[in-house]
């Protein structure tokens, strides 16, 4: 359910049940009041939908659609990886960046130069 505004000032409203009617009802601090659907209702928690990429077996039928940077891997030596660039954690080290195999997982990581 999305957030509902109020009509008179524009603030977020809140959704409550009447205890007489069982009837949802928005509520604003204004005391503007609107009458919902009944087949609105209030959630109180949202889970993630976020599925990760899944590694294929070969390079054909790769689901992992992020892996498109030409980097070799160490391990099966794929032609293709999902970057992560971790940035500097110190202002006097390199950055950090890391591959991960389009094919079959592996990670390789590399410490940029300090130049």
């Amino acid at each position: 359910m999305g957030i509902i505004f109020c009509d008179k000032c524009g603030k977020i409203m809140k959704i409550e049940k009447e205890a007489a009617s069982g009837n949802n009802v928005a509520k604003c601090l204004c005391g503007f009041e609107m009458p919902l659907n009944s087949h609105i209702h209030e959630v109180s928690s949202i889970e993630s939908i976020r599925k990760q990429p899944e590694v294929g077996k070969g390079a054909a039928d790769s689901k992992n659609h992020l892996a498109t940077f030409p980097h070799e891997c160490t391990k099966c030596g794929h032609d293709g990886a999902e970057v992560m660039d971790l940035g500097v954690w110190y202002g006097d080290e390199a950055g950090v960046v890391r591959y991960k195999c389009g094919k079959c997982g592996h990670t390789d990581q590399d410490k940029g130069s300090n130049t």
